[in-house]
C-alpha cells in the first residue's frame, strides 16, 4: 500500500509544482529546493517499494519502517492539498474580484500572498528532513532495487468473459441432500423450531451451501415462506428483526421499537411453514438472540425449520442448534475442478494442457478450501505462461501461519499481483461492515475522495476499470445488476476477503463503538488512524472524546441511527474544528427516524481537503451553511431525502450532487462540472416559497433550459414539474439530446385535474414541450409519468434503439396507446394508471404505420414483421376503464415473451390466447381482476383454464395457483 500512495504523493507533486509554476505563483526563499529534494527522495525510495513490500509479510522491520514512511507520506499529500487548495480559491477569488471591480486596479499578488506563506514553507522543511531519515534508513535493508515499474502495467483483461458464474458449484452435491433432508424431516419429539446450524471454517463454503439448499425446488414447495437474513458482526437485534419483517411484508419497516417489531414478525408467520436462513453468525451473547428466538418459536407452524451459519461451534450452542453439520473440505479432484474451472475459463484445450500439471499442484496448496481455488484461479486466468504460473508456485507466501490458515496467503498472492493503485483501493473496502452490499458508485466516490483515482475529468472511468479489475479476479461476489441487466450496481466481500481487507489496513482502520457492541479500542486514537467507522447505538451514546485527537483521520463514517441526534449536533462545531485533514465524511441517517442532524455548523468550511460528504435521511436538518461553498475540492454531495433544506450554494467543483426526494433543484446556473443531477425540479412545484440550489447568481424560479449548462450529466436524470413549462423554447434549451452520458430518464408532469375542461387547449403545451425533450440515442431506460392532456406520442420515440426498459404511468387522459412495437430492443413494458384507455388495440400491437401502410414480409427491415422482437416483461396495473385488448395483425408479436402480471384492471374481459399461448411465457399473475379471475380459474370452472395451464407458475389474487399432484 505504501507503493500506491509514495506514487501518488510523487505525481501529485509533479502536478502541483506545473500549476504553481503556470500561476506565476511566488514561493518563499528555499521552498523550491525543499520540494525539488522531496520528489527527487521519493523517486528513489519508490524504486524498493516493491521488494519492501512483499517482506514486510515476514520482516518486521521492513513493516515497521514501511509503516513511518507511510505516515510521511500521508503528511506530504495532505500538506500538498493545502497547497493546491490556496492556489485554486485565490484563483477564484482573483476571477470574482476582476468581475466586480473590472473598472479599478487588478488584485495581483493575492496567489503569491496565500501560497507563500511561512506556515506552509515551514512544514515542507520539516517533511523534507523526515523523509531524507526514511530514506537512508532503506539502505540497511539491501532492498532489491526495481526501476522498470513492470508490475504497475495491467494485466490484459480477458474478450471472452467477465465474472465466473458463482452457481456452478463442484463437490457438494451429498452435503446439500444431507441439509435438505433435515430440512424436509418432520420434527417429531424435538419441542419448538428445529435450528439446523452449518459449521466450517471460513472460506469452506457454508453460505454457498446454505445458497443452493435455499433455492432447491423441494425446499420452495415445502416451505410457505422463505427468509433470508445476513448477521454478520454485531449481532444487530433491531435490524435482524427489521430484515425478517420486511422479508416477510416485502415493505420496509420504519417502526423505532424492538417490541413491536417483533409483534408484526408474529402476526406474519403465525400459521405458516417458514425457513429462516440466519447466515454468518458471530454472537456468543445468548441474551441477545432470546427475544427474537421467542417471537419465532411462538407464532411458528410445524415443519418450519431456522438454518444458521457460522464458524464457531459455540455459538452454535448459544443459538441452541438441535443438529450440528460439519462442513468438510474438498477433495483434492473437487477443488482441482473448481481451481481449473476459473483459471483456464475461455481458454483452449491446449492451452490448458500446458499448464495443467502446474495448475494441479497449485490447486493442491488450496488446501481443499473453496474461496482459495477460486481467488488463485481468478489471479492465474490472466497469466498464459509457465514462468507466471510456476512463480506463483514457488512463492513463499505459502508459508504464512495467519488465523486462516490456507487463505490469506493465497490472498496475499492475489493481492501482490495487483498493480498498486489497485491494492489501495482493494484494502480501502475494509472501511464497510462486514456482510454489508456495497454500492459500486459509492465505492468508487470513495475512492476518488482518497486520491485513489488520480485528479483528472476521467476519475470515474478509472475507478470503473478497477472495480471490474477486482470483481474479474474474485475479490467481490454477489453482484446485483441495474434494472436492465447490463451493468453491476452493488456487490459484496466474502467474510474473509474482508477479514483479509482489514489486516491490510489493521493500524489505519477502527472500528469503535460507544456502548460496547464492540470492544472499545484506544489504539485507534493513534497517528496511524487514517478512517474510522464511530457507532452511537443507544440514546446515552456521546462521541468518544478522544476522537477529537484522531487528527490525521482521513475517512469518517459515524452511524448513528440509534442515538439521540442532540448529542451529534452538539459535538459537530467541535469535530470540524479538529478533524480538518478528512476527506470522507458520512454522517447520514440510513434508517430515516425522525432524529436527526438539525445543523451543520459553519465550521464546516475548515474541511479543505473534504471530498465526499454525505447527509442523506437527516429530515430535520433545514439549512445548509454559506461555508459549504468554500469547500473547492468537494466532489460528491449526498442531501437524499433532507427534505427539509431551503436553499445553499454549491461548491464549484461538484461532480455528484444526490438530491433523489429533496425537490430542492429549482435554480442551477452556467456550466459546472456536475456529472450527476438525481433530480431536477422545475418551477414551483409545491405553490410555497422556493427551495433553492444555486450557483453564482440571484435565485429565482428555475429554468429547464437551465439543464443546457450541464454538459457532462449521466447516469439517471429525473425531471419533475414539466407542466409548470409553457415555452417550447424553453425544452430546447434544456439540450437533453447532447447529454451522451444518460441511460435513465423520468419525465414528469405536474398531474392538476381539470375535470371536464378543455384539455386540448389547457394542455396543448405539453406535448410540444415532450417533443422538444428529446433524449439522447443511447438512452436505455425511459419513464413519463403525470401528463395531464390527452394522449401525446413524441415522434423521436421510435428512434430510441437502445431504449431496454420504458414505463408510462397516471396519465390519467390518454384514451389510446400509442405504437411502440417497433423499438427493437426493448425488453420492459410497464403501463400503469390510464384511467381513460378503454382498449389496447391493434395500433398498439403492431399492425399498420400511421400512414396505413401494412407491415409485410416485403419490408427491407427483417423485424417489420415482428412486433415487440425483444419484449420480455409486460405489465398493466389500474387501468380502471380497460375492457378490451386485441393481439393486432403482424406474423409475429413478442416472440420472447416470459412475463406477463396484470394488476387490478376491474373490467378487462380477456387476454389475448396467441400471447397466453407461447412457449416462452414462464409466468403470469392476474391480481384484482374479477373478471379474468373467473375465466382463468382452474380445475375445470374457468372457461379459458386451458390456454393457460401449461404456464410453469401462474399466481391469481396473490396466491400459487397449484395443478393437480404438483
Amino acid at each position: 500500500m505504501a507503493e500506491a500512495i509514495v506514487s501518488g504523493v510523487f505525481e501529485r507533486l509533479t502536478s502541483i509544482s506545473l500549476q504553481v509554476a503556470e500561476n506565476g505563483v511566488r514561493l518563499v526563499v528555499g521552498v523550491n529546493e525543499e520540494v525539488k529534494k522531496i520528489g527527487t527522495t521519493l523517486c528513489t525510495i519508490r524504486a524498493v517499494l516493491a521488494d519492501a513490500e512483499k517482506r514486510q509479510v515476514k520482516e518486521q522491520a521492513v513493516k515497521l519502517w514501511l509503516d513511518r514512511l507511510q505516515n510521511v507520506a500521508y503528511d506530504i499529500e495532505d500538506l500538498l492539498d493545502e497547497w493546491s487548495t490556496a492556489v485554486i480559491r485565490s484563483k477564484i477569488e482573483e476571477s470574482q474580484s476582476t468581475f466586480r471591480l473590472s473598472s479599478l486596479r487588478p488584485v495581483a499578488n493575492s496567489i503569491p500572498r496565500l501560497v507563500g506563506r511561512r506556515g506552509i514553507a515551514t512544514k515542507i522543511k520539516e517533511l523534507s528532513e523526515s523523509l531524507q531519515v526514511i530514506a537512508k534508513e532503506k539502505d540497511d535493508f539491501a532492498f532489491i532495487v526495481n526501476l522498470s515499474r513492470n508490475d504497475d502495467i495491467e494485466p490484459e483483461r480477458p474478450k471472452t468473459t467477465c465474472f465466473v458464474d458463482a452457481s456452478e458449484i463442484r463437490g457438494r452435491d451429498q452435503d446439500k441432500n444431507t441439509i435438505i433432508s433435515m430440512l424436509l424431516s418432520e420434527n417429531g419429539q424435538e419441542r419448538g423450531i428445529p435450528i439446523i446450524s452449518i459449521l466450517g471454517m471460513g472460506g469452506i463454503g457454508k453460505t454457498t451451501l446454505a445458497q443452493i439448499v435455499y433455492n432447491d425446488r423441494k425446499v420452495n414447495a415445502y416451505f410457505q415462506k422463505k427468509l433470508w437474513v445476513c448477521v454478520s458482526d454485531p449481532f444487530d437485534e433491531m435490524r435482524i428483526a427489521k430484515a425478517i419483517l420486511e422479508a416477510l411484508t416485502g415493505i420496509p419497516s420504519g417502526l423505532g421499537e424492538l417490541n413491536t417489531v417483533l409483534e408484526k414478525i408474529h402476526e406474519s408467520i403465525e400459521g405458516k411453514k417458514f425457513l429462516l436462513v440466519l447466515d454468518d453468525v458471530w454472537t456468543e451473547d445468548e441474551r441477545k438472540w432470546q427475544s427474537l428466538k421467542c417471537c419465532l418459536k411462538s407464532g411458528a407452524s410445524p415443519g418450519s425449520k431456522i438454518l444458521v451459519t457460522t464458524r464457531k461451534e459455540n455459538v452454535a450452542t448459544v443459538m441452541g442448534c438441535t443438529r450440528l453439520f460439519h462442513l468438510g473440505k474438498l477433495s483434492e479432484e473437487e477443488c482441482w475442478s473448481l481451481f481449473s474451472q476459473v483459471a483456464f475459463s475461455g481458454w483452449n484445450h491446449g492451452a490448458r494442457q500446458i499448464l495443467a500439471d502446474i495448475g494441479k499442484k497449485i490447486a493442491d496448496k488450496c488446501n481443499g478450501l473453496p474461496l482459495a481455488a477460486k481467488t488463485l484461479g481468478g489471479l492465474l486466468r490472466l497469466k498464459n505462461s509457465r514462468e507466471q504460473w510456476q512463480r506463483i508456485l514457488d512463492s513463499n507466501m505459502w508459508e504464512l501461519d495467519e488465523a486462516e490458515t490456507g487463505l490469506f496467503s493465497p490472498l496475499l498472492l492475489s493481492y501482490y499481483d495487483l498493480p498498486a493503485p489497485l491494492r489501495q483501493c482493494f484494502s480501502y473496502c475494509a472501511i464497510f461492515p462486514k456482510g454489508c452490499k456495497i454500492e459500486k458508485d459509492l465505492l468508487i466516490r470513495l475512492w476518488m475522495a482518497q486520491g485513489f483515482l488520480g485528479d483528472g475529468n476521467g476519475m470515474e472511468i478509472v475507478g470503473e476499470e478497477y472495480f471490474d479489475n477486482l470483481a474479474m479476479r474474485s475479490f467481490f461476489q454477489e453482484f446485483e445488476t441495474d434494472e436492465n441487466d447490463d451493468g453491476i450496481i452493488r456487490c459484496k466481500m466474502h467474510d474473509i476477503v474482508h477479514d483479509f481487507a482489514q489486516l491490510l489496513r489493521k493500524r489505519e482502520c477502527y472500528v469503535v463503538a460507544s456502548n460496547g457492541i464492540e470492544e472499545q479500542r484506544a489504539e485507534w486514537y493513534h497517528e496511524s488512524a487514517r478512517h474510522l467507522r464511530v457507532i452511537l447505538d443507544n440514546e446515552q451514546a456521546v462521541i468518544p472524546s478522544l476522537l477529537y485527537n484522531a487528527k490525521k483521520l482521513r475517512s469518517l463514517l459515524v452511524d448513528s441511527c440509534h442515538s439521540n441526534s442532540s448529542t451529534l449536533n452538539v459535538s459537530l462545531p467541535r469535530l470540524f474544528d479538529e478533524l480538518t485533514c478528512l476527506r470522507m465524511l458520512d454522517l447520514s441517517n440510513k434508517f430515516r427516524r425522525q432524529t436527526s442532524i438539525t445543523e451543520l455548523p459553519c465550521q464546516i468550511g475548515k474541511l479543505i481537503h473534504l471530498r465526499y460528504l454525505s447527509l442523506e435521511g437527516n429530515k430535520g436538518l433545514k439549512q445548509l451553511p454559506t461555508t459549504l461553498s468554500d469547500l473547492c475540492n468537494l466532489q460528491t454531495l449526498n442531501i437524499r431525502l433532507c427534505s427539509s433544506i431551503q436553499g445553499f450554494k454549491v461548491p464549484i467543483n461538484l461532480r455528484h450532487l444526490q438530491n433523489a426526494e429533496t425537490y430542492g433543484c429549482t435554480s442551477m446556473t452556467f456550466g459546472t462540472l456536475l456529472q450527476t443531477l438525481e433530480e431536477f425540479v422545475v418551477g414551483n412545484l409545491f405553490g410555497g416559497d422556493l427551495r433553492e440550489i444555486f450557483i453564482g447568481r440571484e435565485v429565482g424560479r428555475s429554468n429547464l433550459g437551465d439543464l443546457g449548462n450541464f454538459a457532462h450529466l449521466r447516469g439517471n436524470l429525473k425531471i419533475i414539474g414539466l407542466g409548470d413549462v409553457s415555452r417550447r423554447s424553453e425544452a430546447e434549451e434544456a439540450g437533453l439530446w447532447k447529454k451522451t452520458g444518460l441511460r435513465n430518464l423520468t419525465l414528469s408532469f405536474n398531474f392538476k385535474y381539470k375535470g371536464n375542461r378543455d384539455l386540448e387547449g389547457a394542455y396543448a403545451h405539453e406535448s410540444s414541450v415532450l417533443e422538444a425533450l428529446q433524449p439522447p440515442p443511447y438512452l436505455e431506460s425511459l419513464n413519463i409519468n403525470r401528463m395531464n392532456g390527452p394522449t401525446a406520442f413524441p415522434s423521436w420515440m421510435v428512434s430510441l434503439t437502445m431504449l431496454k426498459r420504458v414505463r408510462l404511468w397516471a396519465c390519467f387522459n390518454w384514451k389510446t396507446l400509442r405504437p411502440m412495437w417497433k423499438l427493437p430492443v426493448l425488453e420492459h413494458l410497464e403501463i400503469w394508471e390510464m384511467k381513460n384507455v378503454k382498449e389496447v388495440g391493434q395500433e398498439f400491437m403492431g399492425a399498420e404505420t400511421e400512414k396505413g401502410q401494412a407491415s409485410s414480409s416485403s419490408s427491407s427491415s427483417v423485424n417489420n414483421n415482428i412486433a415487440f422482437p425483444s419484449l420480455k416483461h409486460l405489465k398493466f396495473q389500474s387501468m380502471d376503464d380497460w375492457q378490451e385488448w386485441y393481439y393486432g395483425h403482424l406474423l409475429t408479436t413478442m416472440p420472447l415473451l416470459c412475463s406477463l402480471k396484470i394488476n387490478s384492471c376491474l373490467k378487462l374481459k380477456s387476454l389475448p390466447r396467441h400471447l397466453l399461448q407461447k412457449t416462452t411465457l414462464q409466468v403470469l399473475d392476474i391480481f384484482d381482476c374479477p373478471i379474468l379471475t373467473e375465466r382463468y380459474s382452474r380445475n375445470g370452472t374457468g372457461e379459458d383454464w386451458h390456454y393457460i395451464s401449461h404456464i410453469p407458475t401462474i399466481t391469481i389474487d396473490g396466491e400459487d395457483v397449484k395443478r393437480d399432484g404438483n
